[in-house]
């Protein structure tokens, strides 16, 4: 029974790997005050002074992560003065870090009412229907915004992540290439890349990729992660279990990392340690082995 039960469990460890490319984040690099306001909606300047110092204190809320107190300070800003592009989008993007996606599209769709050429608008709207799993409508507001500005490798990066998430292999390697071209620096496209050259069982060219990234941003708990799955499927289980652990360094709450350790500590015999370490990631996440027998 214990035999079966990891071989199982084998059968579910390249799961964990998609999980670990969620959508590039780039929503805080992109709230900024812009240059040009509307004057046609309130002619009190006090109103306007009113909406601005709301943006502001938003802006100030989300940078700290507290984004529910931004949502009420930009749902403020509205209140005072609802043609600011800055609060609306500003919202969205408070309300995308609440995981209220639906709302997040709706002040998104407002910003861009005002504003249709925010290039990062777009993609953040996309990033939210994403996050909805609308993969298709998410993919056509990332070409938007390649239109407006095809030079922004996140764009490139996001639109790869939808590509993959429709299963479109061959396009989405070609995406991220194009990411990297722009931007050699951006690990999450080199990472992007290697988990397409995973899924085409290239598992030593998505190897050399791997290291690349890490070289580039070595925090990132998933990525030791990826490493170390790759360094599974090619047999190499002390420098995976050495991968693993640094992966659980940085994030010790992570299940999957603990159930990817798991099985290389049972591909190197060590089976009572094996069985420890997959408690480990039953007890972190009781549902993570949930339909396993389906």
């Amino acid at each position: 029974m214990f035999f079966t039960f990891l071989n199982l469990l084998n059968r579910h460890l390249s799961k964990s790997l998609f999980s670990i490319f969620a959508v590039s984040i780039c929503l805080s690099c992109h709230v900024a005050l812009s240059a040009t306001m509307q004057t046609n909606v309130y002619q009190t300047s006090s109103k306007k002074y009113s909406a601005r110092h709301w943006i502001k204190n938003g802006q100030s809320k989300y940078n700290r992560a507290k984004y529910e107190r931004a949502v009420k300070a930009y749902n403020k800003s509205i209140a005072c003065y609802p043609n600011y592009f800055e609060a609306w989008d500003g919202l969205g993007n408070a309300l995308y870090c609440t995981g209220s996606y639906d709302m997040a599209i709706q002040a998104y769709d407002k910003a861009l009412s005002i504003n249709p050429k925010s290039n990062a608008t777009w993609v953040n709207k996309g990033i939210a229907l994403y996050k909805k799993g609308n993969y298709e409508e998410a993919l056509k507001l990332y070409d938007t915004a390649l239109e407006i500005d095809p030079k922004l490798a996140i764009t490139w990066y996001n639109k790869g992540i939808a590509l993959i998430a429709l299963n479109r292999y061959n396009e989405a390697l070609q995406v991220f290439e194009k990411a990297i071209g722009i931007n050699p620096r951006d690990d999450m496209a080199w990472h992007g890349k290697g988990y397409v050259l995973i899924q085409f069982a290239r598992y030593e060219e998505a190897l050399q990729l791997f290291n690349k990234a890490l070289q580039v941003n070595p925090n990132r708990g998933w990525a030791w992660n990826n490493l170390g799955i790759t360094l599974n499927r090619l047999s190499m289980y002390n420098d995976a279990l050495k991968a693993f652990n640094k992966a659980i360094e940085i994030n010790p709450t992570s299940a999957r990392a603990w159930h990817n350790k798991a099985n290389t500590l049972y591909n190197l015999g060590k089976y009572e340690e094996s069985m420890r370490t997959y408690n480990k990631a039953i007890e972190l996440d009781p549902l993570l082995y949930a339909g396993i027998n389906k």
